[in-house]
């Protein structure tokens, strides 16, 4: 094989292009005109992915936690992690897709971390700049250089990760953790709040008393967006049949389907895909 990748536009993808190569950098601007549904609904992904906010604020919930961002701050998601963010006004900043390699050295778990000092700030922008210029053009070397930028970029997380406390998560944490999971990886199954809290060995009500006290939604809500969103991927980036599409995530018919596709969007999946197209 080759030791090369193609060419890729870092400006702006195609609306209607899924992401087919990582590591893969855009901006933050770049990934909201490209998003399908909203930002602040929930979703997961099969591949980690960071954030680097340089300006601007705004709420990420990660794991079913929500935290306030502000300017230098990197946010840090593992696959397979029920996240969704909303910024405010114009922020500026840099995303990465990032590979599923364990030896590239990011942690296991969500991370946020601000870059306080001036050249730690300077260090990730010029290694994602790096990052970016590797993949913009065949090179000799080509797949090499991007995954030792790849692995600095992980080290320079990790590096201000030891200057802070290891987080230690209580109970309800590591719970809402479990369930980030389980439904970021089994949404599709057409299982209930109910189901997955059986799994989970608790009660929806208990389940749902503390998705409403962390992040102000209940367990019901967070499922409905995780399987709204995947819908609305599928029916923008695939050509598939809707009668496909609800099956695949587990609903009983596409009537049903097309009822709650509605509830949630305000369009259906047939009008949906012909707008966002």
């Amino acid at each position: 094989m080759p030791d090369q990748f193609e060419p890729i536009d870092l400006k702006e993808p195609a609306a209607a292009m899924p992401l087919k190569r990582l590591p893969f950098v855009e901006t933050i601007g770049a990934l909201q005109r490209r998003e399908t549904w909203k930002s602040d609904a929930a979703r997961s992904l099969d591949h980690p992915v960071l954030f680097w906010i340089t300006r601007g604020q705004g709420r990420f919930m990660v794991d079913c936690r929500l935290r306030g961002v502000g300017p230098n701050t990197a946010i840090y998601i593992p696959r397979n992690t029920l996240f969704s963010y909303d910024m405010f006004a114009q922020p500026q900043g840099m995303v990465l897709s990032l590979p599923n390699d364990e030896n590239a050295g990011f942690p296991r778990r969500p991370a946020l971390v601000r870059a306080s000092s001036v050249q730690s700030q300077a260090e990730l922008g010029g290694l994602i700049d790096a990052l970016g210029r590797e993949l913009s053009e065949l090179r000799t070397g080509q797949r090499r250089a991007v995954q030792a930028h790849v692995m600095m970029i992980a080290v320079w997380l990790d590096r201000l990760l030891s200057d802070q406390p290891m987080e230690q998560l209580g109970k309800s944490d590591q719970l809402l953790s479990r369930f980030s999971h389980v439904v970021a990886i089994g949404h599709h199954e057409g299982k209930s709040v109910g189901e997955f809290a059986s799994e989970l060995r608790v009660t929806p009500t208990h389940l749902t008393r503390l998705t409403q006290g962390s992040v102000g939604k209940p367990a019901s809500t967070l499922l409905n967006e995780r399987i709204i969103n995947a819908a609305c991927e599928a029916l923008v980036h695939t050509n598939e049949p809707i009668k496909v599409i609800s099956e695949r995530l587990g609903f009983s018919s596409p009537a049903y389907f097309t009822r709650a596709f509605l509830a949630q969007t305000g369009q259906n999946p047939t009008a949906f895909r012909k707008t966002r197209r």
